[in-house]
């Protein structure tokens, strides 16, 4: 009947466009208000038959007057099909994730440790408690176009610099605001871009909906796999029809601080008045031990919500704090994911093999019958090392208590003695290699057992794999299967080779086309210029992880110079296999026989001394630079054309170019990590520990050993006052 009456009323035929553009402005107004009152507010001011009545006259003006469609109507979040894979885009900001906690107990020691860094005068701070959403990572970014900001695009979190382009599919979402007003105090510049994270989601509902069409082999097994289906899908019809939601939590540090929102819980509220949704109920608490109530609490009430849960996010509200907290290199230290615990199934081990680790360690897996765990089939666990296997006493034939630790790696908890078979035997952790039958070794101090044998096809695999893997190299096309086939056809022989391979090598391989070896060969030539610190991280050398290669990056002073690459004639078109014209260019970078020279001419003091590396990592890394093999590997990557990108410059004077500073004790106005910064930011290093080579010792109240140390050395000790005067000078 309403949507009848509105038919009755149109006349189209007749209508003017001036008439039709007051009609089509207040129809977009009210549809977004009571869009707004039903996905947000839970109102439900009129049924759904007069919100698709009010949209299907919508439908019909646009239609009679398709010059005034924009694209921030209702009617256009459903775009037309993408015709091939999803586009990357390179956030704004880097990315971060969440460190986990399993227990109460780790959330005391996370606080413990908070306020050990911001010292004595804030040992109380408050916490916000939201709810954590089992979705797809989402960066909405909104582009200030006049007064409005309006959605420009959506990306998914990737690997955290950049991610796949969804807005197609995102702007379906129909209580997502395409359009934003953005109230900015007098004088102050509104940013050009907002930078929101949000979780996409599918109600629970709504995946019973889907299911119900889909055959079984295709049935998404749990709400959080169908949202990230749906949102990759590459028709945008697809996502509209699937009822997906999203929640918004979070927004870039420079946003929040031209808008003045000092607190997360002042972002939630401003995304509530903008019309965002925002996940409810979210907690305040002041006191710790509020957290384990709060937290049994939403556990027994998590069967009843909407949507999946799999835990809390705890955030430090003080934005402030939040930043003299700050991060590791991928996770914010004021924020933890107080998870649920792990959904715990049996399984019987079928086998254990072995697996060989790039630089040789030798991990224990369980193969398993298969069962079903937090909506995922797991046929395979770890068993970690030959410590492990002792302790649980693990046996073929056992049957076990497998969980997914952190939601993410299966592993062995417990085996069911009781249900063991009366044939098994004792298993014990072979001596030799079970990739080349080289003799293990197990270095004193160390819980991993070693193959030392480099030239082991196991270390050999596994060492392409992660020079390629996205904190490395980053290169796409180049999963395990390929590494294998071409490791088996003799194309490749390590790590380097990878980048010596043609068309007519590719096209040799399994299902490889002309457009994907185009795409492979674009993604190595674009790999060939790499930051520093993924250069380091990619060699693949014990005991240097992501962290400590950014602290050999930046501690040690590289030479940096005009070198001279090839670079494609049209930036950004891919290679084709007929050849592609290049022309040669200038950049400032460092060459692999620069990095080779250095690492040699360094002592391993030298390198100890450097915060975040220390003896062990020094002696890793100069035993590994020793080897013949290594250094023929770095050649061959210097002829393949890799150069290393060094991170961009301070603006800052380089005051302390050269200059080593220890801190100890606690600064009356900095915190640790802002007077670090400001060291590095002028060209110094921090280190851990005091020695000769120390210039300076930066000491605050209560100095522990470090000061006496300075003392007895002769190293000259400042305190924040100096600090402060020499950075000004």
């Amino acid at each position: 009947m309403v949507r009848q009456a509105h038919h009755d009323v149109l006349n189209l035929k007749h209508m003017k466009k001036e008439e039709a553009q007051q009609r089509i402005s207040k129809l977009r107004t009210e549809i977004w208000r009571l869009n707004k009152a039903y996905f947000i507010e839970n109102k439900s001011d009129v049924s759904e038959d007069v919100r698709d009545s009010l949209k299907q006259e919508l439908i019909a003006l646009e239609k009679e007057f398709p010059e005034l469609v924009t694209n921030d109507s209702p009617t256009q979040r459903v775009g037309a099909p993408l015709d091939g894979r999803l586009p990357k885009v390179k956030h704004l900001i880097a990315k971060e994730s969440l460190m986990d906690a399993f227990s109460y107990e780790e959330v005391e020691d996370w606080v413990e440790q908070m306020q050990r860094a911001l010292g004595d005068e804030q040992k109380q701070f408050e916490i916000v408690c939201e709810l954590k959403i089992d979705g797809l990572n989402i960066s909405l970014v909104y582009e200030r176009v006049g007064a409005t900001y309006r959605l420009l695009r959506a990306v998914t979190r990737g690997n955290g610099i950049e991610g796949e382009d969804v807005t197609h599919t995102v702007r379906t979402i129909e209580e997502l605001p395409l359009t934003l007003e953005v109230e900015v105090k007098e004088g102050i510049e509104p940013p050009a871009y907002l930078d929101i994270g949000g979780e996409v989601y599918m109600p629970k509902a709504a995946l019973e909906k889907v299911n119900k069409n889909l055959p079984d082999d295709e049935k998404f097994s749990n709400p959080r796999n169908a949202a990230a289906g749906s949102v990759r899908q590459l028709d945008p019809r697809v996502a509209s029809s699937r009822e997906l939601r999203v929640f918004c939590y979070s927004l870039n540090n420079a946003n929040a601080d031209v808008l003045g929102l000092e607190t997360q819980e002042s972002i939630l509220k401003f995304f509530t008045g903008l019309g965002l949704p925002v996940a409810t109920p979210h907690y305040l608490i002041k006191k710790i031990d509020q957290v384990k109530a709060l937290y049994e609490g939403v556990k027994a009430k998590r069967e009843t919500l909407l949507f999946d849960i799999d835990g809390l996010v705890l955030k430090v509200n003080d934005r402030r704090l939040q930043r003299d907290l700050g991060s590791t290199a991928k996770a914010p230290r004021w924020a933890r994911a107080l998870k649920f615990p792990a959904e715990e199934k049996t399984a019987v081990i079928e086998d254990i093999l072995f697996q060989v680790g790039r630089t040789g360690a030798i991990t224990p897996v369980a193969h398993l019958s298969p069962t079903h765990i937090a909506g995922t089939v797991v046929t395979r666990a770890t068993l970690h090392n030959a410590d492990e296997i002792g302790r649980l006493d693990v046996r073929i034939g056992d049957t076990v208590i497998v969980r997914k630790a952190g939601d993410i790696i299966p592993e062995v908890l417990t085996v069911l003695t009781k249900l063991r078979p009366s044939h098994s035997k004792a298993f014990h952790f072979p001596k030799n290699c079970p990739q080349c039958g080289e003799p293990l070794i197990h270095p004193e101090g160390e819980v991993a057992i070693y193959c030392e044998n480099r030239a082991c096809p196991g270390r050999r695999q596994e060492s392409i794999e992660h020079l390629t893997s996205r904190y490395a190299f980053n290169i796409e096309g180049l999963g395990k299967e390929t590494v294998e086939e071409l490791l088996a056809q003799g194309l490749i022989a390590d790590s380097a080779d990878i980048f010596f391979l043609t068309a007519e090598d590719l096209m040799t391989l399994p299902l490889f086309k002309e457009k994907r070896t185009e795409n492979l060969l674009a993604a190595l030539e674009r790999a060939r210029r790499i930051p520093l610190e993924r250069f380091l991280f990619a060699l693949g050398i014990r005991h240097v992880g992501r962290e400590t290669a950014e602290s050999l990056a930046k501690g040690i002073t590289w030479p940096i110079g005009d070198i001279e690459v090839e670079e494609n004639e049209t930036p950004g078109l891919q290679p084709n296999l007929f050849g592609l014209e290049t022309k040669k260019v200038r950049v400032r970078a460092i060459s692999i026989d620069n990095i080779e020279e250095t690492l040699t001419a360094m002592k391993p003091e030298e390198l100890a001394a450097i915060d975040g590396v220390g003896e062990v990592v020094a002696a890793s890394l100069m035993e590994w630079i020793t080897h013949k093999e290594h250094r023929t590997l770095l050649k061959k990557f210097e002829k393949a054309g890799v150069v290393c990108l060094q991170s961009e410059k301070s603006r800052a004077k380089q005051i302390f170019t050269d200059l080593t500073f220890v801190l100890t004790g606690t600064l009356p106005c900095l915190s640790r990590d802002e007077a670090k910064e400001l060291i590095k930011e002028r060209g110094g290093s921090a280190a851990n520990s005091v020695s000769k080579k120390t210039d300076y010792v930066l000491a605050g109240e209560d100095p522990g050993s470090k000061f006496e140390e300075a003392k007895e050395l002769g190293v000259k000790i400042i305190d924040e006052q100096e600090f402060l005067r020499m950075i000004k000078k």
